[in-house]
């Protein structure tokens, strides 16, 4: 058996189907464009707000705004632990 010490390797155990099902509850009201893209570079860079801005070629007020949208569309706020992993693992790993 595999080592099973991360989440990619956990989640790899989960039916694809599954996985797609989590993700469309957890980022569906998001859609496919701008909301989605920058809540995954936020995840990506660590919830840095400055560096998000940057990848993306935005000012960092426009990052906390749509932030606040993902947070409020999903009904997860960013600033707990557990609603970063749904939405990491629906975004990064179920998407």
């Amino acid at each position: 058996m595999e080592q099973l010490d991360t989440l990619a390797t956990l989640l790899s155990g989960v039916p694809e189907e599954v996985r797609a099902v989590y993700a469309s509850r957890t980022l569906g009201a998001l859609g496919d464009g701008m909301l989605r893209e920058t809540l995954e570079v936020f995840l990506a860079n660590n919830c840095s707000w400055t560096l998000t801005a940057e990848t993306l070629h935005l000012h960092v007020n426009t990052v906390h705004y749509r932030i606040e949208r993902v947070e409020s569309l999903t009904g997860r706020d960013l600033s707990r632990l557990d609603h970063k992993l749904d939405l990491y693992a629906a975004s990064l790993r179920c998407g």
